[in-house]
């Protein structure tokens, strides 16, 4: 399973004898949902506008009729016309290629980023790379979409020492709209003013023992809490409240306490892991390596105080990978192990054990979960071989007893590494992996018979070979190297961003 760290694009391939482009669709109109992975025109042919004819007024009292001639210099018919005009199409039909993942490069070849393909695309760095990382609630309202946009975030390190690692307070700012960038002035609309600007990356930091193997946030405006698990075993909770406002008021004076944690939890003793989670009243749930589970709740709304349980919950048989509040019950949680399970549980039967359980839900290690905030009875799942699921709660067995999912796929050719819904599309989850891929789907897009077949026929390789291709994969994002863990910005409809060994990515596609 993928676990510590030691560009992005959604690709154009450009030679000087063909060009191919990322397997990437417009999701378009709701009431276009059939539009393939493949849609893009890469021909280079342009529908022409109409042209003023100067000497048109001369010439409208006379009818004039116009043959083309062919490449010969014969004149041609109108019918003979037409079929050329055909015989072009489908020439150009034919050498038409998809970009995917896998695809063997030719001498020469490089893979450029298509910007049409993004409304927004940034890359930011920072000194050591980030394992995970989670956005910051803010006050700048809900459902914006005007840029540039800004946005705020906590992460944590994986430094080469214990003592170098940090939390970072990371502002984003200037995130202009990109869309225009390969498109050239004069070319441009008359509306387009997008301005060329680079964003700006601001920083704050707390000094952290340990590396952070995983980093959530409270998501509440009012009382912004972070929450660090750390390789040392200890989960530290921070009060990052005055931090985060000392961002708007250069200078202020931030009290020293904010730089030590709020409280530790040391329930998980010497044993990492990396599973947590934040309830919505700030309770805090956290899984080890060795397969126990806690909870540490807060005495109060202040945040001031908290207190984390002893006994653990037991059920799992292996490392706790990932864990999910439910958005719906306020005691029930989901868990899933590297035992190849997923368990739902009620913090009001800790005694009882997991309340319910997918018994071999992946063949291999389950690394990754997520609870749908919108359809509230839809559970994804990510595994160590690649593969996603989706589950439906309302129907978590058959006939026979046994836990069929709601929806299955085999994309990805390495581990998934973060898997998470779109807070404002139930139908549409991103899901990124050990290979590199960072991929968009919509599950509530199916085809007849006829798109099915013009889907599979768009979908051929440079070899000519068919390639299996689901219709519901809207967009593949690519460029960045080992990527770690995706998120949806909260505020920002279709915005996400993801961190990896090179660095974070912050980009909003025109898929979503």
């Amino acid at each position: 399973m993928p676990k510590r760290q030691n560009q992005s694009t959604t690709a154009t391939l450009a030679s000087e004898e063909k060009t191919k482009i990322a397997a990437v669709a417009g999701k378009g109109a709701a009431d276009q949902p059939s539009k393939p992975a493949d849609s893009m025109d890469v021909d280079g042919d342009a529908e022409m506008g109409e042209f003023e004819d100067a000497y048109e007024d001369e010439m409208e009292e006379e009818d004039v009729v116009e043959h083309a001639e062919d490449s010969d210099g014969v004149e041609m018919q109108d019918g003979d016309e037409d079929e050329e005009e055909e015989e072009t199409e489908e020439k150009a039909e034919k050498t038409r290629q998809v970009y995917l993942p896998g695809d063997q490069l030719g001498e020469g070849e490089v893979l450029q980023v298509d910007n049409s393909a993004y409304h927004m695309l940034h890359n930011m760095s920072v000194h050591w790379p980030c394992l995970s990382f989670d956005f910051v609630p803010d006050s700048l309202g809900s459902s914006r979409s005007a840029f540039p946009h800004t946005m705020y975030a906590v992460a944590g390190t994986q430094a080469e020492r214990a003592h170098q690692n940090q939390v970072l307070l990371l502002k984003w700012s200037q995130l202009h709209r990109t869309i225009h960038d390969d498109v050239d002035d004069e070319d441009k609309d008359d509306d387009v003013n997008d301005l060329d600007e680079d964003p700006i990356l601001e920083t704050k930091t707390l000094r952290h023992q340990g590396g952070v193997n995983r980093v959530r946030v409270l998501q509440s405006h009012q009382t912004p809490l972070a929450a660090t698990w750390a390789d040392t075993g200890k989960v530290h909770i921070w009060d990052i409240k005055k931090l985060m406002e000392s961002f708007e008021t250069p200078g202020t004076q931030v009290p020293a306490s904010v730089h030590q944690p709020l409280f530790t939890v040391a329930s998980h003793g010497r044993t990492e892991g990396y599973a947590m989670d934040w309830s919505a009243d700030g309770r805090l749930l956290t899984g080890d390596c060795g397969s126990k589970i806690f909870l540490t709740t807060r005495r109060n709304d202040t945040g001031a105080s908290f207190v984390a349980d002893r006994s653990a919950f037991r059920g799992h048989t292996a490392s706790v990978e990932d864990l999910q509040w439910s958005p719906e019950e306020a005691s029930v949680f989901a868990s899933c192990s590297v035992d190849q399970t997923i368990k739902i549980w009620d913090v009001r039967a800790k005694s009882r054990g997991f309340a319910l359980e997918v018994p071999n839900a992946h063949d291999a290690d389950i690394n990754v979960i997520s609870w749908n905030r919108k359809a509230r009875y839809l559970l994804a799942s990510g595994g160590d071989n690649g593969d996603f699921k989706v589950w439906d709660m309302r129907k978590w067995t058959d006939a026979s007893g046994r836990s069929t999912p709601a929806a299955e796929f085999k994309w990805h050719r390495g581990a998934i590494t973060s898997i998470e819904w779109c807070p404002t599309d139930e139908s549409v989850l991103a899901v990124s992996g050990a290979d590199d891929q960072l991929t968009l789907w919509d599950l509530a897009v199916e085809l007849d018979a006829e798109e099915e077949a013009r889907h599979r026929d768009a979908m051929v390789g440079a070899d000519g070979a068919k390639r299996e291709v689901p219709p519901q994969l809207l967009f593949i994002h690519q460029g960045q190297s080992q990527i770690k863990e995706l998120h949806w910005h909260p505020q920002i409809p279709g915005a996400l961003a993801s961190t990896a060994a090179s660095g974070f990515n912050i980009f909003k596609t025109i898929s979503v």
